[in-house]
């Protein structure tokens, strides 16, 4: 199924694309600097806005936006007919208005995060700010290229579609980014490694997993936790932390794209957003993220009882999981891989390492229990068996391990 897409997006950059009217069909379908969702946006659109759509470079449109300005789209977000736009979209929280600036979102995510997260104004700060990337389409070409050149038999073998995974059950009118944003800056206060090389390193996998897939819309920051034990995080909105132990226990990159497109599963899945429905954590803002939607009578939440939806988001995240979140987030993490060019059985390897392990430390950093204590072994048979039965070994992708080692040597110096 994959194969088809991806012929049908490379026949479609060699199109020339007159200009001609879309509509947004997705809320907050955001408009960019450049064709590629690492770029900072434009401005941010809602469902049913009209563009002009000017010119295409491979899954990305140049447009024109009210007001007359210009930038990249995505063309999973755009439709030529208004009415095309899904239920889920129609329903799921948006702006009020019509578009929003950058600066507008920044500001409605800091009100948001300061006022229900209980969280510092400096920690939101660094944890925007770390989020602009510095790289260019020209920059992730090239990181990528050594991986495009290495034999792969298991690029598009296994689509999302293929995974037959339950349509995710969760309140849509929870901002994604929002809550996202006020749980990372939480993360983040645990201490983050200040090197921008590893910086630039896990963002730019994270950037190739990304635009090798369904979600290549999507953008999506790596933060390394400057901790010693092997743990990785995924906040709502794109927000992924991996520790430092779990950079130094990979081997080689493959198994590094593992862990950071494990995280991306668990975004893309959203099982944060489904745990906090589930748990009646039932956190709402309105276009400007600084209010709570009161659909209960017009009774507002006290400060305790925001300060106690805060926390319970939190540890959502940072605390025991599902077991059957775990499991589709590895089987996601080996198709993204997979798509990339990467050895999808990176993510078998560094699992059994883990579960190696697991007699003797905690992967949890904060002290709570991360999983039952057969875990580790129950998800190291179950990604093996699902790796084994869906790829080849015959060219099973690229690992990576010379440069791994060079950017890990270069980060120990």
């Amino acid at each position: 199924m994959k194969k088809y897409i991806l012929f049908f997006m490379v026949f479609l950059a060699a199109v020339e694309v007159r200009s001609q009217t879309m509509f947004v069909k997705r809320n907050n379908a955001y408009v960019r600097q450049g064709p590629g969702s690492y770029y900072p946006f434009v401005v941010v659109l809602r469902y049913g806005a009209k563009i002009e759509m000017l010119s295409s470079s491979g899954n990305w449109y140049e447009v024109r936006v009210p007001e007359k300005k210009k930038g990249w789209m995505a063309a999973n977000c755009l439709s030529d007919k208004e009415s095309q736009a899904s239920m889920f979209n129609r329903i799921s929280s948006g702006w009020s208005s019509a578009r929003a600036s950058e600066s507008a979102l920044a500001a409605a995510i800091k009100g948001f995060a300061k006022k229900y997260g209980k969280v510092d104004p400096g920690n939101v700060n660094a944890v925007l700010d770390y989020s602009h990337k510095s790289f260019t389409a020209a920059g992730v070409t090239a990181f990528e290229k050594p991986i495009r050149d290495y034999k792969s038999s298991n690029r598009g073998e296994v689509d999302f579609d293929d995974l037959d995974f339950k349509t995710p059950q969760y309140d849509p009118s929870m901002n994604e980014q929002a809550i996202g944003v006020g749980i990372a800056a939480r993360l983040a206060s645990k201490g983050i490694v200040n090197d921008a090389a590893l910086k630039r390193y896990v963002n730019m996998i994270a950037a190739v997993l990304a635009q090798n897939s369904d979600v290549y819309n999507r953008d999506f920051t790596v933060f390394v936790l400057n901790d010693s034990t092997i743990d990785g995080f995924a906040c709502p909105g794109g927000y992924i932390f991996i520790t430092l132990g779990a950079v130094k226990a990979c081997d080689d990159e493959s198994m590094l794209a593992g862990i950071i497109a494990h995280e991306m599963g668990h975004v893309i899945r959203r099982h944060g957003l489904q745990e906090m429905t589930n748990r009646s954590v039932d956190i709402k803002a309105d276009s400007a993220f600084t209010e709570l939607d009161e659909e209960t009578g017009g009774i507002s939440p006290t400060d305790e009882e925001l300060e106690s939806m805060a926390r319970e988001s939190y540890d959502v995240v940072v605390h025991k999981r599902l077991f059957e979140y775990e499991k589709e987030a590895d089987e996601m993490s080996a198709v993204l891989c997979a798509d990339a060019g990467y050895d999808p059985w990176g993510i078998v390897r560094l699992d059994g390492k883990v579960d190696a392990l697991s007699c003797t430390t905690s992967p949890d950093i904060f002290g709570a229990d991360f999983s039952l204590h057969n875990d580790p072994a129950e998800r190291y048979r179950l990604i093996k068996e699902f790796v084994d039965k869906n790829f080849s070994k015959d060219s099973p992708g690229a690992r990576m391990r010379a440069r791994f080692e060079t950017e890990l040597a270069r980060f120990m110096r």
